[in-house]
C-alpha cells in the first residue's frame, strides 16, 4: 500500500471513530500492520491491529524467515475444526529459521499455535486455549517458549514432538489440560522446562521416550493422575520441583531409566515416587511426606534410594520384586512402616538410615 492511500485509509478511520482513540490498535513505527487472516510471506516485523475471527482452517500463516508477529494483545479465534491452526510457522517442506510469535491469544482451533521444522523460534506472551493442543511444537529446535499459557485445551498444552531438539520452556502455565500439560514425545532430546506451573491437567508432564529432559524450579500440583509421568524416558532430571497430586507425584514406567529426581518436595500424594518396570534410577535428597507410600519400586532394578527426608507417609519405601537396590542414608521418621522388601526382591541394601 502506497504512503498516500495509507494516510488516506488512517483519516478515514480517525472519522469514523471521532480521533476518540477506539477501534484498531495503532501500529508501532516499523511493522507492518495486519488487520485480517494472511500469509506472511517476507521477512519483517508484523503486528495485528484488531481480533481475527474466522472459519478458514488457518489465519495467521509464517512461511518467510526472519519474522516477528506481534499480537498486540488481540486474539486469533477460529470455529475448533479437525486439522485447523490459528498461527502456524513453518511447514514439513522447507526448513523456517527466526520467528516470533508474542502478545496474542489464539483460541478455538484444532492446534492453536503450530510450528513445523522450526529452528530459532520464539513464543513469548502467547495464551493458547479451548482448542485440542495449545501448541505444537513438531521437529521445532533450539527455540524458546516463554511467559506462556495453555489452558482448557481438549488433549495437550504444550507438545514437543518428531525429534524436537534443545528446545526450552520457561514460566509455562499449562492448567486444565484434558490430557497433559507439557508432552514430550518422539525422541524429544534435551528439553529444558523451568519455572513450569503444571496444574488440574490429567497429567501435569508427560514424557514419553523422551531424552535428556530437565525439569526445575517448577511446580506439577493438583493433576488428577500424576505430576510427573514417564515412559519409556532415557537421562531426566528432575529437580527443586513441588509434586502434589492425586495419584503420583512422579511415576516412571516402561522401561525408563538414567533419572534422578533430586531436591524435590513430594507431598501429599497416594504414592510420591511410584517406579514400575524401570531400572537404573536414582532419588536423591527429597522431601517425601505424608504420602501413604513414600516410594514404591515395582519390578524395578537397581534403585538408589539415598539421603532422603522420608516422613509421616503411611509406608516409606517398599520393593515388589525389584533386586539390588539401596535405600541408605535416609531419614525414616514417624511412617507407619519403614522399608519393605518383598515379592522376592533380592540383593537390596537398607544401611545407614
Amino acid at each position: 500500500m502506497t504512503g498516500i492511500k495509507l494516510a488516506l485509509v488512517v483519516a478515514a478511520v480517525c472519522l469514523s471513530q471521532a480521533c476518540l482513540g477506539v477501534g484498531p490498535t495503532q501500529v508501532d513505527a516499523g511493522a507492518t500492520p495486519v488487520g485480517d487472516c494472511t500469509e506472511l510471506d517476507e521477512p519483517g516485523r508484523y503486528e495485528l491491529t484488531q481480533d481475527l475471527t474466522t472459519d478458514a482452517g488457518q489465519c495467521l500463516v509464517v512461511s518467510a524467515n526472519d519474522v516477528v508477529v506481534d499480537g498486540g494483545g488481540h486474539a486469533v479465534r477460529g470455529e475448533g475444526r479437525f486439522g485447523t491452526a490459528g498461527v502456524v510457522v513453518g511447514s514439513w517442506e522447507r526448513q523456517t529459521r527466526n520467528v516470533t510469535v508474542r502478545n496474542l491469544t489464539v483460541a478455538n482451533w484444532d492446534d492453536s499455535v503450530r510450528a513445523t521444522r522450526v529452528s530459532n523460534l520464539r513464543v513469548d506472551g502467547v495464551v493458547t486455549r479451548e482448542s485440542r493442543v495449545g501448541l505444537a511444537l513438531r521437529a521445532v529446535n533450539q527455540s524458546v517458549v516463554a511467559s506462556a499459557t495453555a489452558t482448557r485445551n481438549s488433549v495437550y498444552g504444550v507438545s514437543l514432538s518428531d525429534r524436537s531438539r534443545s528446545n526450552r520452556l520457561r514460566n509455562v502455565t499449562a492448567t486444565e489440560n484434558a490430557l497433559f500439560g507439557v508432552h514430550l514425545v518422539g525422541d524429544a532430546t534435551n528439553t529444558t522446562l523451568t519455572g513450569v506451573l503444571a496444574a488440574r491437567n490429567d497429567h501435569g508432564i508427560a514424557l514419553v521416550g523422551s531424552r535428556n529432559t530437565t525439569v526445575r524450579d517448577s511446580r506439577a500440583v493438583s493433576n488428577r493422575v500424576a505430576g510427573v509421568w514417564s515412559s519409556a524416558a532415557r537421562g531426566t532430571r528432575v529437580t527443586n520441583t513441588t509434586l502434589t497430586n492425586r495419584l503420583y507425584g512422579v511415576a516412571l514406567a516402561d522401561g525408563t531409566t538414567e533419572t534422578t529426581l533430586d531436591g524435590n518436595t513430594v507431598v501429599g500424594n497416594a504414592v510420591g515416587v511410584r517406579l514400575r518396570d524401570s531400572d537404573g534410577n536414582r532419588v536423591l535428597d527429597n522431601d517425601v511426606r505424608d504420602n501413604r507410600d513414600g516410594v514404591l519400586l515395582i519390578e524395578s532394578n537397581g534403585a538408589l534410594v539415598a539421603r532422603n527426608d522420608l516422613r509421616n507417609n503411611g509406608r516409606a519405601v517398599t520393593l515388589l520384586s525389584s533386586d539390588d537396590g539401596r535405600v541408605v542414608e535416609s531419614s525414616l521418621a514417624g511412617n507407619e512402616r519403614g522399608v519393605a522388601v518383598r515379592r522376592g526382591s533380592r540383593n537390596v541394601t537398607v544401611a545407614a538410615n
